[in-house]
């Protein structure tokens, strides 16, 4: 196998490894009532289970980012998906509480390194044309994670026991996860991480106005997306105005994330900016009709093109970190202030969904997501800006 063809192999198979793990997180959904009533799990408990990886992404994203820049992101990637795929096992063949909350804490630990060095690792890995397309294929993991975990429990369970379900998902990881490991070892970086050597990078030479502009409109993303969508089944359920389920539209958000990654291969970070803003504008523009219109199919229609937007907004956010941190700095800090304004994010949102909800309706609830689509525009106004390619582009 020739190297450039091995590069192309390595990165592909860090993003199904990506993928596998964003499953890691949705595997636990379809098994709450299992838990309950054959594992004797409370309800507080499940609920811990599937909030765990989302809690430590929220509250040490940044930290761990800076860990892995000091360790190094290959190395940052093969412990951290040895101890996903050991979480993983533990879950699967543990029914106490304590031996399944252990498990989950183990697996917690894996994802909240790997959501930041594998794209750490796919940005130091990839051609500078190819980078932009794979971050913001990565940007669709979680979506497109729970799509697997959704449909192999479908396919699974009603014949097998939910034990073979979760190692078979544990497993499917670990092995992808072995796969890119080999396939990247001995790789050399291209391009910003190349020119930076091992040198840990300093905190200013991260922390710039365009990355703090990303972090931020990605906060406003993952406040925007988790809202719409942790209420849509309630939403479809009370007023009926949908003609497609709330798993389905769900899932229209990784074509978003594909159609991103055709559109900023070898585009520069202004232009992803304005392709991000444009997301936004669409996404203000479809919230409103969506939770005010009548009419079944313009409010399905409306559903369709906000779910596909949001996935361009994430491919678009995690595609235009490399291009923006600047010379000496660290992509996967940068990458680690982005997850951490999500990881904020996927705490707050929701309640804050239900407070709109609850005093002002659904259709205040559709003027709230366009007004917060307006401010992750705004956030974006340090990167539309002109700018110097940065000397590791030339």
């Amino acid at each position: 196998m020739t190297g450039n063809a091995r590069r192309l192999s390595a990165l592909f198979l860090l993003l199904l490894a990506g993928i596998l793990a964003g499953a890691q997180l949705g595997k636990i959904a379809p098994l709450v009532g299992w838990y309950q009533a054959e594992a004797g799990l409370t309800l507080v408990t499940v609920g811990w289970l599937t909030s765990t990886l989302g809690v430590f992404v929220a509250l040490a994203a940044l930290p761990a980012a800076f860990a892995i820049d000091r360790a190094g992101m290959y190395a940052s990637f093969v412990a951290s998906s040895a101890a996903l795929a050991l979480g993983g096992v533990i879950l699967a063949l543990s029914q106490s509480p304590a031996l399944v909350l252990a498990g989950r804490l183990v697996e917690a630990i894996g994802y909240l390194v790997i959501v930041i060095a594998t794209p750490a690792l796919l940005a130091a890995l990839a051609p500078p044309r190819l980078k932009a397309p794979a971050l913001a294929i990565w940007g669709g993991f979680v979506p497109l994670g729970y799509a697997v975990a959704d449909f192999s429990a479908a396919a699974m369970l009603p014949s097998l026991a939910p034990q073979i379900y979760l190692l078979t998902i544990a497993l499917a990881f670990a092995g992808l996860a072995l796969a890119a490991a080999l396939f990247a070892f001995g790789l050399e970086p291209i391009g910003h991480a190349a020119k930076r050597g091992d040198r840990a990078a300093p905190l200013s030479a991260t922390f710039t106005p365009k990355v703090g502009a990303i972090a931020a409109a990605f906060g406003a993303y993952v406040i925007l997306s988790l809202g719409f969508f942790s209420f849509l089944p309630k939403f479809a359920n009370e007023e009926g105005a949908i003609l497609l389920s709330a798993g389905v539209v769900a899932l229209l958000v990784p074509f978003g994330n594909i159609l991103a990654g055709f559109l900023v291969e070898g585009r520069d970070a202004r232009f992803t900016a304005f392709l991000t803003a444009a997301a936004f504008a669409v996404s203000a523009t479809a919230a409103v009709p969506f939770f005010s219109s009548s009419n079944p199919a313009l409010a399905t229609g409306a559903a369709v093109v906000f779910s596909i937007a949001g996935g361009v907004i994430a491919s678009c956010l995690f595609a235009s970190v490399p291009s923006v941190v600047p010379a000496g700095g660290s992509v996967a800090v940068g990458i680690g202030l982005v997850a951490q304004s999500g990881g904020i994010g996927t705490l707050i949102g929701p309640p804050i969904a239900g407070y709109v909800i609850s005093n002002f309706g659904w259709p205040g609830f559709g003027w709230f997501l366009a007004v917060l689509s307006v401010a992750g525009i705004l956030c974006l106004i340090p990167l539309v800006r002109r700018q110097k390619v940065p000397d590791w582009q030339t």
